[in-house]
């Protein structure tokens, strides 16, 4: 009778772990999602693709080294996490920055070094390459939340700069440029306009002429045509007047503090009356609604808004994207959890099946 009672106990117990389904912590893709490849540079300088990691289950969360505070967090938790399994050869981490035009990989690999992390950041000096990026993860930047989080400790670290565009149809930007991000002396307008724009995830297209210096061709993927039908035109603010003047010097004669704060390029077809003022507010089109020239819509539920948030993937070994963690405030052992399971205990899911653990994606 003892005997029958052990066995009927043992086998209830090693049939409830077999058929009991884990319970992920993380939010988890419903059906899953392939995770889009990508080439990025490490703060090593060293060219890193998502396909590298085939068959490895691969954190990847976006971050930006000058946050004070969600992404300081983050790093953190992944700085535990990476110390806590670090003996899982199939377990990698990689960060991405959300802020290109600060996090160089020399300022990258300054910083991780100081803090002692050792996975691999990425970024890129194509912006509009790694704007592809977080379109491809549902990712809307805030830059202008990013762009506050940067402070400068000199005399005219309260100064505004803005750079307003004014496209040819009649559409318009007004981008917030920091000063921090210019020369101590003798900034230009072209420091400005290539610092604001990149700050701003704009593409620029330009050459330099060996007599006229910089020169614009495209801003945002609307390049000006090579019959010179229309061409991009600098403007500079007039503080006295209160007005935009065409500019009768180049970009690289234009000392910025000295002839103007601001600068605006126009396409010379379009409607000048229509170039924002300084601080005259939010990105508006001709019809009054905000304009967007970086591509394809999305679906206002599967972006995730990063600068003051911020989201963390784990993708699995199939390459797909199985869950996902937003903010900063989430478990560590959870987490671990959730990795611990991908690595050991998961078969994998094709993107059709519903067999999950409950959340919808």
């Amino acid at each position: 009778m003892v005997m029958i009672l052990l066995i009927t106990a043992l086998s209830g117990c090693i049939g409830g772990s077999e058929n009991e389904e884990y319970e992920f912590h993380g939010l988890e893709y419903d059906p899953a999602s392939p995770a889009p490849d990508f080439t990025l540079t490490d703060q090593n300088g060293l060219a890193v693709s998502l396909s590298d990691y085939e068959g490895k289950v691969v954190v990847l969360a976006f971050t930006y080294t000058a946050c004070p505070d969600v992404c300081l967090a983050i790093e953190a938790n992944l700085h535990y996490v990476n110390g806590g399994m670090s003996d899982e050869d199939d377990l990698v981490i990689l960060s991405m920055t959300i802020d290109p035009a600060r996090d160089t990989p020399e300022h990258l690999l300054e910083w991780t070094t100081q803090r002692g992390y050792d996975w691999t950041h990425l970024t890129s000096e194509n912006h509009s390459e790694l704007s592809h990026v977080w379109s491809n993860y549902n990712l809307f930047v805030d830059t202008s939340h990013i762009n506050s989080d940067h402070s400068d400790h000199n005399q005219h670290s309260n100064m505004s700069h803005q750079v307003a565009v004014l496209y040819p149809d009649n559409s318009t930007a007004l981008l917030d440029g920091h000063h921090d991000m210019l020369p101590e002396e003798n900034a230009t307008g072209w420091n400005l306009t290539k610092s604001t724009l990149m700050m701003n995830n704009i593409s620029l297209n330009s050459s330099v002429h060996e007599q006229y210096g910089n020169q614009i061709h495209g801003i945002n993927g609307i390049d000006a045509p090579s019959d010179w039908s229309w061409y991009w035109a600098l403007h500079i603010w007039n503080a006295t007047t209160m007005a935009w003047e065409e500019s009768q010097v180049g970009v690289d004669e234009v000392m910025i503090m000295q002839d103007t704060d601001h600068v605006a390029w126009a396409a010379s077809n379009a409607n000048l009356s229509l170039l924002p003022a300084p601080g005259s507010g939010m990105d508006m089109s001709e019809d009054g609604d905000s304009h967007d020239h970086d591509g394809a819509d999305m679906e206002e539920e599967e972006m995730y808004e990063v600068g003051h948030n911020t989201v963390t993937y784990i993708i699995d070994k199939n390459g797909m994207k199985r869950l996902v963690y937003t903010g900063s405030d989430w478990s560590t052992e959870y987490f671990m959890e959730d990795l611990t399971q991908l690595l050991h205990h998961d078969t994998g899911v094709n993107e059709a099946d519903d067999g999950h653990s409950g959340h919808n994606h």
